[in-house]
This record gives structure tokens, sequence and C-alpha cells, in this order.
């Protein structure tokens, strides 16, 4: 059952909601600010290798990072 606010008129029903999953809600909001942004998977990995030195282990946990999956809005799995 709802949750019922009061009126002068009487009580009124509220609609409650579920809040979205924290991966999910901060991937939309990414996703949202960078819409006009198209990236590759090429692209994110240069970037990723040009920050990090040519480091190949530095690169991999740069790309499989929470930080990177909140970013893009997508899990990057590296298999190999």
């Amino acid at each position: 059952m709802g949750k019922r606010t009061t009126r002068r008129s009487g009580a009124v029903p509220r609609q409650g909601r579920r809040v979205m999953p924290a991966l999910r809600r901060t991937a939309q909001r990414a996703r949202a600010a960078a819409g006009k942004v198209h990236l590759t998977v090429g692209e994110v990995i240069a970037a990723a290798f040009e920050t990090s030195g040519g480091e190949l282990v530095e690169v991999l946990a740069q790309l499989t990072s929470p930080q990177m999956t909140r970013a893009l809005g997508r899990r990057i799995v590296v298999e190999g």
C-alpha cells in the first residue's frame, strides 16, 4: 500500500519508488553527461596506454577498474 500525505482537503495517496542500484545510477549519469562524446574501445585502450606509460599490467588494471566501469557505464573484460 502506498504512503499517504495530507492536504487541507484530506488524504492524498503518494506513489513510492524503488531506488536504482548505484552502479546503474552512476552509469546513467555518466552517459547523460558524455552523451555527445563517442569513444571506441581502441581509443579507450590508447588513452590507458598513454596515462600508464606503456606498462601492460597498469593498463589492464586501469581498464578493469571499478572507476572505469562507472565512467563508461560498461564493464571491460580482457581475455587472453
